[in-house]
């Protein structure tokens, strides 16, 4: 066998790898409560959330959703957790869809998904009176959209922390808000909040994602610098 050959074995070996130890931290992190959902009494965000980013950074849009949407189903199998019902495993799987994608510097394919979900969600009927509910997701696709997610790109791939963090926290940022559209889009599709409760949440959600960023910028860095340590290029 030639050295090309054995090359893309190992390659294919370690990519099945990660994307099983991958899934496998989704499913464990995925019965730690990261805060519970107002308005679906008992189901909560799982703390899986602060590593779905890392995971579309680390083995790319393909490998990174279908992880997630392994480890997303089989936690709600376990758990019973399942505030979208059998959808649940859906805004996970988008996260590491879209951010795989942009790291694969084809961030428009992943804006296009980002905005038609915040848009359908804007539009939904139980959104008619809160249509700024969507305020900050606009702003991540604005981010997404700009300069700035480049930049990040060639930034987590830095050996400098400053940069790598920076670099890890845009694009952090883009992936949980990615993953509350699609979330609350299909949430609003099965069980609507009443109008009222959707004002309040539309200031409550913000700080909840910029912690969920934070974290997952931190959990992040560690991720990555660790994959790269083991000789896995991203």
């Amino acid at each position: 066998m030639t050295r090309k050959a054995l090359l893309a074995a190992h390659l294919t070996t370690q990519h099945v790898m990660f994307t099983s130890v991958f899934a496998a931290l989704h499913v464990i992190l995925s019965q730690i409560p990261l805060f519970y959902i107002f308005g679906a009494y008992g189901q909560f965000m799982p703390a899986s959330l602060i590593v779905t980013p890392a995971i579309g950074l680390v083995l790319g849009p393909i490998l990174g959703a279908t992880a997630t949407a392994i480890g997303g189903i089989a936690s709600m199998i376990i758990t019973g957790n399942m505030p979208l019902g059998v959808f649940s495993f859906l805004p996970g799987m988008f996260n590491a869809l879209c951010v795989g994608l942009i790291l694969r510097r084809k961030r428009y394919i992943s804006a296009a998904i980002f905005a038609a979900f915040t848009t359908a969600l804007a539009l939904l009927p139980s959104l008619s009176a809160v249509r700024y509910y969507v305020w900050l997701h606009f702003i991540a696709l604005a981010v997404l959209l700009s300069p700035a997610s480049m930049l990040a790109v060639k930034y987590v791939k830095e050996a400098d922390q400053k940069k790598s963090v920076l670099g890890t926290g845009i694009l952090a940022f883009v992936g949980v808000l990615i993953q509350h559209a699609v979330g609350s889009f299909i949430f609003q599709l099965l069980t609507p909040l009443p109008q009222a409760m959707l004002e309040t949440l539309a200031f409550i959600y913000p700080v909840e994602r910029l912690l969920a960023t934070i974290a997952a910028t931190i959990v992040g860095v560690a991720i990555i610098r660790g994959v790269r340590a083991s000789g896995f290029r991203i």
